[in-house]
């Protein structure tokens, strides 16, 4: 987008700058009064749908004159028919369901109607009233006022007309059937009538009501209506009045049925005026609403077009305001750029704005461009006599250039000389650095190897005090287990001492055991439990006997085991000491050849100090070397260039006596140029 913009000026862009807010207000004008067209087209769908609705209903109270008795002929029904049929295919309001139309334009071809058609058609012309009604908005209309004349229109004068279709039904059958011979009126009959009278009377009671809502809500036909409601409150007492006093209070019926359908017919009169009253009024409200919409709608596009218009005068003063500032801006920018400006003049201060900022910025330009300008022209003149001085000294210089050449030639066939000397004392002291430098890595190399047998002499060394410490724990502990065999031996020799008077009182019970025997044989009878327990007693003595020989025989046998035991024992302890001995001789040679390791690793560490320093000085030396050979090299070359410089200068004073000439007319030329410019 800015691509496309960057080509198009400034004053253009300024012109384009409010046309999306101008494109805005012109939509958003259009949504408005779309969308109060669509009210107006309501409101006037509504109008053409009263309209319509004229021609329909004054059919229908016509239609209501065919129940009369000798009034059946059509002749005055079917030219109004016509009417109301063109009149609703002008509106075109049942274009989307015209099969009521088409049912309603049968009656036209009938001459004469009956009761029953009568009553259909009466119906079939309601029913196309409430159609229209629908397709007209007028039964969707929202205002109050509307609504309840609405109400009037369509449902309650259609609801008294139908009541009053009823009675003249009712006056048919009393006078055209076996039933005109009587007095009275049939019970049937009579049962309509007061039906119908009723629902008259409760239809004219809604009527006011409908009236008395109008009346409350805000309305401009206050008047109009409060008329109305009298006059159909009036004539609706009277006419009810009238039809009880006909139908109820009189107890016969009169001879003939004209007085009547007269009676009768007062109401399709009443509700006729009602029904053109209310339609009148409701004309009115939706012209009103109509027109009103129309003022709105007209006020709106004014105000847009009013503020489109102000938009505008603002856009064309805004513009200017930045169009005239940008054209002096670009005008003075021309100007400094045609090379025949006048830098007296200054832009005028157009505020603390974009355009006044660039203007300063421009102003201020011209007054350092009026110094640079002043500047330029002194340095003009001074640059015409620097270019003479120029010329001159560029004559002296060639001539010392020519002298300085053949000098330095001869200073670089000595340097080279030396040169060659640094050279070769340079291989020299490189040969004697790299052969201290091997010596110095195989003094590493030792250093190392010392270090590792350390480290693995302070390991052996461990490990000998750790065999030692091993060796005397294990002489301990084998010297604790030797006194354990003496004190199992001499527990042994106990346990032997207690196992022999074990055996000596063994004996010594089966003894006792055999006395108890032969006393017990002796006592008898009586002595034969006693007998028995010292069999018992000599069995238990001869066990024991047997089980202390076996104790017996076992000690010995741990006994002997002990005392080898022993002897093993005493053998290890004798080992163990032999190798506790050995371990601290290992220890104290491990010792000594560690203090002989740490000296040779102080005197190698002098030595390796030693020969870092003498690396050191050599490397400086080398270093050195390098450095002056390199001094020398760069002398020479310097020289060298020093001589082609001298020459080059020699040749290039005369390039300058040139160029101080061509000094000289550039100065001439500029001092043109800044002639050109008008200065303070």
């Amino acid at each position: 987008m800015s691509k496309l913009l960057s080509q198009f000026s400034i004053q253009i862009r300024l012109l384009l700058l409010p046309l999306p807010l101008i494109v805005s207000l012109l939509i958003i004008l259009l949504i408005l009064v779309r969308s109060l067209n669509g009210t107006i087209q309501f409101a006037e769908k509504e109008e053409l749908g009263i309209q319509t609705l004229k021609p329909i209903y004054l059919t229908y109270r016509e239609g209501l004159e065919r129940l009369k008795i000798g009034e059946e002929k059509t002749n005055n029904l079917i030219p109004l028919i016509e009417t109301a049929k063109k009149k609703i295919e002008e509106s075109n309001l049942l274009a989307e369901d015209p099969k009521l139309l088409n049912a309603w334009k049968k009656y036209t071809t009938i001459q004469s109607f009956d009761p029953s058609t009568s009553i259909q058609f009466l119906n079939d012309t309601q029913e196309l009233a409430l159609k229209i009604g629908d397709f007209s908005n007028l039964i969707l209309d929202p205002e109050v006022n509307s609504y309840y004349q609405m109400e009037i229109i369509f449902f309650r004068v259609p609801e008294i007309l139908k009541n009053i279709a009823t009675l003249k039904e009712i006056v048919r059958d009393e006078y055209t059937t076996a039933n005109h011979k009587n007095n009275q009126y049939s019970s049937v009959n009579y049962t309509k009538a007061l039906i119908s009278i009723n629902f008259i009377e409760t239809t004219c009671k809604e009527i006011q009501k409908s009236y008395t809502k109008s009346i409350e809500d805000i309305s401009p036909y206050e008047k109009e209506l409060t008329e109305a409601k009298n006059i159909a409150n009036t004539s609706c007492e009277t006419y009810v009045k009238e039809l009880k006093k006909t139908f109820i209070q009189s107890t016969t019926k009169p001879s003939s049925s004209e007085n009547l359908f007269t009676t009768i017919h007062k109401g399709t009169l009443i509700a006729g005026t009602i029904q053109d009253s209310s339609i009148g009024i409701l004309e009115k409200l939706v012209n009103d609403r109509i027109q009103l919409l129309s003022f709105q709608r007209n006020i709106n596009i004014l105000l847009a077009l009013g503020s489109l218009i102000v938009s505008s005068f603002f856009v064309v003063f805004i513009f200017q305001s930045i169009n005239k500032p940008l054209v002096m801006v670009l005008s003075k920018v021309n100007e400094l750029s045609s090379g025949e400006a006048d830098l007296t003049k200054t832009i005028p201060d157009f505020g603390k704005n974009e355009i006044g900022k660039i203007a300063g910025s421009i102003n201020l330009f011209l007054s350092n461009l009026n110094q640079i300008m002043n500047q330029l022209k002194i340095s003009v003149s001074n640059a015409e006599k620097s270019s003479f001085q120029l010329k001159n000294d560029a004559i002296s210089v060639s001539d010392n250039a020519s002298s300085l050449a053949s000098i330095s030639e001869e200073s670089a066939a000595s340097l080279e000389e030396l040169t060659t000397s640094f050279e070769i004392m340079f291989e020299f002291i490189s040969n004697e650095t790299k052969n201290i430098n091997k010596i110095t890595e195989e003094m590493k190399t030792i250093e190392g190897s010392i270090s590792n047998i350390e480290s693995a002499l302070l390991q052996l060394t461990n490990l000998s005090i750790a065999s030692t410490n091993l060796a005397n724990i294990g002489n301990t502990s084998v010297q604790n287990t030797d006194n354990a065999m003496s004190e199992i031996r001499s527990v042994t020799k106990e346990i032997t001492g207690i196992v022999d008077l074990i055996t000596e009182i063994s004996e010594r019970t089966n003894l006792l055991a055999l006395n108890a025997s032969i006393e017990a044989a002796r006592a008898g009878d009586a002595g034969m439990g006693f007998a028995v327990v010292a069999e018992e007693i000599s069995k238990l003595a001869d066990k024991t006997q047997s089980s202390v020989k076996n104790i017996k025989r076992l000690i010995e046998k741990s006994n002997a085991v002990v005392n080898l035991g022993a002897n093993h024992v005493h053998e290890t302890v004798n080992a163990l000491g032999e190798i506790v001995e050995q371990s601290n001789r290992m220890q104290s040679g491990v010792n000594h050849l560690k203090v002989e390791m740490t000296t040779q690793s102080k005197s190698l560490l002098n030595v390796t100090t030693e020969l870092k320093g003498l690396q050191e000085m050599a490397e400086t030396i080398e270093f050195s070397s390098r450095e002056q050979k390199k001094a020398s090299e760069d002398m020479v070359n310097t020289i060298n260039t020093l001589s082609g410089n001298a020459q080059q200068l020699a040749n290039n004073s005369e390039d300058l006596n040139q160029v101080s000439q061509k000094i000289g007319e550039i100065a001439s030329s500029i001092a043109t140029v800044t002639n050109s410019f008008r200065t303070h």
